[in-house]
């Protein structure tokens, strides 16, 4: 049998394995504890691995679909800057060469920004401007013609050339053009597609608080210098650039862009161009022949005829002079209006093309009244000059209308060209058929209404259709031209 001693000792091992079993089960438990919470922050960091790894992959898309297509915007404000006359002049052709210099002078730009690069960088231009009221300051200029929207030729040319070309009517609101231009320029300033920004609006101080946090920004914008450039700009601390093949160096109404310098008598047999097209501002004053026909009953002291060389643009019969007429000599060789509503009849030269009636320019107080008229309501040209208006939803009035008013209606409406030109016999025609203008320094009709024979040889029966197949809003059309007559 144990002895106490030995039961004590046994005691004491048992006690010491007890201790260590619970020891061992309390460090287990711990162990197990720990691995549990691994195990769970490792699913929480797995699942934010997850979606970091899924958007760093939407942003590698996006990235690479940006570098796809760069592109170049160049924002003008067309207010502003205004396109070389002589590609104004031109109409549409104008309007593609305009969009082909551009996009010409931005690459070039663009390569001493990006090198190599810029060869993969497409060009985006949006120009806005107020096209009525352009085309009124063009007019007034003699660079366009009188028609309403006259630059709209241009325009539409400019923006069909390339694909990502625009030029916007911005209406004729305060600000409408700097309205559009301040949107998209927030809109591709900080797009990682548009490379860099070439703006052509610095001759309106209200763009630097836009263009205010791209200070020194030289690597995304470039100052496009214009006509009236601001100098306030400078301190922007951004590169200015001009582009002398696209835009006018001068504002509208200062030397060159407007004016013909100053020019000496000279006797050239050259015959003019501009005439020809019927587009010369200069008038007397040009150097070159303007040829129109000779009228037959000169008075003494007229000047003498101008006989031209022999080119086929301007082959006339031996019997044929040409030379210029005054307004005097309209009122000589027309037939009176009175005399074709008598006659009933239409008056034909000897080529049987229709000569209009003598349609004087009105007095003063015609226009006047022709005005205070206009602004209660718009006249229908068809009802109260081609007697007739078979458009029962017509928005034009039809209400009687007095002399003064019909006068100065006759006169306008004169100065539009008929479709058909010379061989119109519609006694309800009340368009244009030849130029009466005095000393003629460019409008709509062509060159043969400028130089046909005005002297009249027969009266034709006329061949009158139901309907006067000339347009009959020409609304626009006459407050632009009653604003510069």
């Amino acid at each position: 049998m144990l002895g106490d001693a030995d039961l004590q000792i046994l005691g004491n091992q048992l006690d010491a394995v007890a201790r260590a079993d619970q020891q061992h089960h309390e460090c287990l438990q711990k162990l197990l504890d720990q691995s549990r919470d691994l195990v769970e922050s490792y699913r929480l960091l797995k699942s934010d691995y997850e979606e970091e790894k899924e958007a760093r992959e939407k942003y590698k898309k996006l990235a690479r679909g940006q570098e796809r297509n760069p592109f170049a915007l160049v924002l003008v404000d067309g207010d502003g800057y205004l396109f070389k006359e002589h590609l104004i002049r031109a109409g549409s052709d104008g309007g593609v060469d305009a969009a082909r210099l551009l996009g010409d002078s931005v690459k070039e730009l663009l390569r001493s920004k990006l090198g190599n690069d810029a060869d993969q960088c497409r060009v985006m231009a949006r120009a806005y401007a107020n096209i009525l009221g352009l085309s009124k300051s063009m007019a007034r200029a003699g660079i366009t013609g009188y028609e309403a929207r006259s630059l709209s030729s241009f325009t539409s040319s400019f923006t069909g050339s390339q694909e990502l070309f625009d030029y916007v009517d911005a209406g004729d609101r305060k600000e409408g053009a700097g309205f559009k231009i301040r949107e998209i320029f927030r809109l591709f300033a900080d797009n990682n597609q548009c490379k860099h920004i070439f703006f052509a609006g610095c001759h309106d101080v209200g763009y630097l608080s836009m263009l205010m946090p791209y200070r020194g920004r030289a690597d995304r914008i470039t100052l496009i210098k214009g006509a009236s450039f601001q100098v306030e700009y400078e301190s922007l601390d951004l590169p200015v650039r001009m582009m002398p093949s696209v835009f006018m160096s001068v504002p509208v109404g200062d030397g060159k862009a407007t004016t013909r310098p100053p020019s000496t008598t000279s006797n050239s047999t050259k015959i003019c161009k501009h005439f020809v097209k019927g587009s010369c501002k200069f008038g007397n004053e040009c150097r070159n022949l303007h040829p129109v026909p000779n009228k037959k009953n000169s008075k003494a002291g007229d000047e003498s005829p101008l006989k031209l060389p022999s080119t086929p643009a301007f082959s006339q019969a031996s019997s044929t002079q040409l030379r210029r007429l005054q307004a005097s000599d309209f009122a000589t060789l027309l037939p009176a209006m009175i005399t074709q509503q008598e006659k009933k009849l239409i008056p034909v030269n000897k080529d049987g093309e229709r000569i209009d009636t003598y349609c004087p320019y009105p007095p003063e107080k015609s226009w006047i009244y022709y005005h205070r008229t206009f602004k209660k309501h718009k006249l229908c040209n068809k009802y109260h000059l081609g007697g007739v208006c078979r458009d029962i939803d017509c928005q034009y009035g039809h209400t009687e209308a007095e002399s003064p008013a019909l006068e100065v209606m006759k006169y306008i409406l004169r100065q539009t060209p008929c479709r058909r030109g010379g061989h119109c016999r519609s006694l309800k025609c009340y368009t244009g058929h030849i130029c009466q203008k005095e000393n003629c320094k460019g409008c709509r009709f062509p060159r043969h209404a400028h130089t046909l024979e005005l002297q009249v040889t027969d009266w034709v029966a006329p061949l009158d259709e139901d309907e006067v197949t000339t347009s009959d809003d020409f609304s626009d059309s006459l407050l632009i031209f009653d604003e510069d007559c």
